[in-house]
């Protein structure tokens, strides 16, 4: 018996530290990409362009033509919608648009590819892979993009 008590607490003095370190552990934060291009060259980079592609997780086709004040379209199969860009000073690619009135930015760590660019979410995952990009784009008028 005495055997048996001493193994029970031998157990739960072994216990305790581990499931009191289990309880205390920090989150584990999302990854961070790894550093992309810097603000000057993404503001010299992705303004006046209309860039073609596709998503890395679901192979969705999509496009956005950015003008050089900013203002974009942006169009996949489900739509298409009026948006904004802005250069954070911390170097991200911050694309706005209307269906939020604007105010919910999301925004990418942005690589130059051989032909074109790969934006990551500032929060790791899906990427948005360039197959296409045309420079000395002027606006962004759904009628001028035709064809």
């Amino acid at each position: 018996m005495q055997k048996l008590l001493l193994a029970a607490l031998a157990f739960v003095a072994l216990s305790v530290p581990v499931a009191m370190a289990q309880k205390s552990a920090a989150p584990v934060p999302p990854p961070v990409p790894a550093a992309g291009m810097k603000e000057a060259e993404l503001k010299a980079s992705l303004f006046g362009i209309h860039l073609y592609g596709t998503t890395t997780d679901f192979g969705m086709t999509w496009d956005e033509c950015i003008e050089p004040g900013g203002n974009t379209l942006y169009v996949t199969p489900g739509g298409e919608l009026q948006g904004r860009l802005t250069i954070s000073p911390k170097g991200l690619a911050c694309f706005a648009y209307e269906d939020t009135d604007f105010k919910a930015p999301q925004c990418f760590v942005v690589r130059r590819k051989k032909d074109g660019f790969s934006l990551v979410s500032e929060y790791g995952g899906e990427a948005f892979v360039t197959t296409k990009v045309v420079r000395g784009i002027r606006t962004c008028e759904k009628q001028d993009l035709i064809g």
